[in-house]
């Protein structure tokens, strides 16, 4: 060998060295300065509660500070975007929900791809999708009711207070083979003031949106979908239980990362929120909400978790909007 050849080899000795050693050197520093956790909501609502516990325990952990910054607008693509087009060093995150999954079909503007230009960490809650009706329903379970609206085609109506609702009236028609009349909503406030009034017959809304009028007794509890039943309503079946296990509709909330946040940034988060989630105190501060933790999920899960529900919500996109145009 050319001594030449020789000395080059020998040079590149401590670069690779250098390079095997930056990931861990990384992981050992991270985070240095204080991290901004991007919410594409304003303050108040179910998505910034969660990232406002999220920071709480990573600042604590990490002994670093994550700063929650709220970036509303756009059924959250503003923040979105806001988190995608941010330099992927680890200190600029997005806390997301279901937006990310149905957002690409429903709205203009996003110009963000949900999964190239973003990295999964993890999920930390679920907030289940259950269906509710009128006091006065003439189906007092599950199995009466989904006879009822077969029976009477168009006969019910179903408020649907923004994409998500919509889209989980449209899947429940197409697995039942029922149809239902849904009417739009600006919010879950209105949604539910017509529901309780008895001027909408039912509503596929997320658990934390009704769970005080369920338990007031104002309107009836059907069935919840989430793969067990929720704690604070033990006898409330799961739509498995009744006959239906394709019909899941989690709302999850979870953290992911720009494109390109080295895999030890990734690794030190996901780390950090197993803890976050196996916590007496988080727990319950959940289940208040109408969440439920997600005691097991990793990146890889998070991102099927992610294709399963765009090709989903892409078909049921199409087949509402079809319906619209008729």
């Amino acid at each position: 060998m050319k001594l030449s050849t020789l000395l080059r080899r020998v040079a590149l000795i401590p670069l690779c060295l250098g390079m095997m050693a930056a990931p861990a050197a990384m992981a050992a520093t991270y985070p240095s300065q204080p991290v901004n956790l991007i919410v594409g909501f304003p303050a108040g609502g179910p998505t910034d509660l969660i990232a406002r516990l999220i920071a709480q325990h990573l600042g604590s952990d990490l002994g670093e500070k994550f700063i929650v910054e709220n970036k509303g607008g756009a059924g959250g693509n503003i923040g979105t975007k806001a988190a995608a087009r941010a330099q992927p060093d680890g200190y600029t995150g997005l806390v997301a929900s279901l937006n990310l999954t149905i957002n690409p079909w429903m709205t203009e503007g996003l110009d963000v791809d949900s999964r190239k230009d973003l990295m999964p960490v993890r999920t930390v809650a679920i907030a289940p999708t259950v269906l509710v009706v009128r006091n006065d329903f003439p189906a007092k379970n599950f199995s009466e009711f989904v006879e009822a609206v077969r029976q009477a085609p168009n006969k019910y109506n179903s408020a649907a207070q923004g994409a998500s609702p919509l889209l989980a009236v449209e899947l429940f028609t197409q697995l039942t083979n029922t149809q239902i009349t849904p009417v739009p909503y600006k919010g879950a406030a209105a949604a539910m003031v017509d529901l309780i009034a008895g001027h909408v017959d039912m509503s596929f809304a997320t658990l934390g949106s009704v769970l005080p009028h369920i338990k007031s007794g104002k309107v009836r509890v059907l069935a919840v979908a989430s793969p067990e039943r929720y704690a604070l309503l033990p006898d409330t079946p799961t739509f498995a239980e009744s006959g239906m296990p394709d019909f899941r509709f989690d709302s999850w909330t979870g953290l992911l990362m720009p494109a390109g946040t080295p895999q030890a940034v990734i690794d030190t988060l996901k780390v950090s929120l197993d803890k976050l989630v196996i916590s007496d105190d988080f727990k319950k501060q959940v289940l208040e909400m109408g969440m439920m933790p997600v005691l097991e999920d990793t990146p890889a899960d998070f991102a099927k978790t992610i294709d399963r529900e765009l090709v989903l919500y892409e078909k049921l996109a199409a087949s509402a909007r079809k319906k619209v145009e008729k």
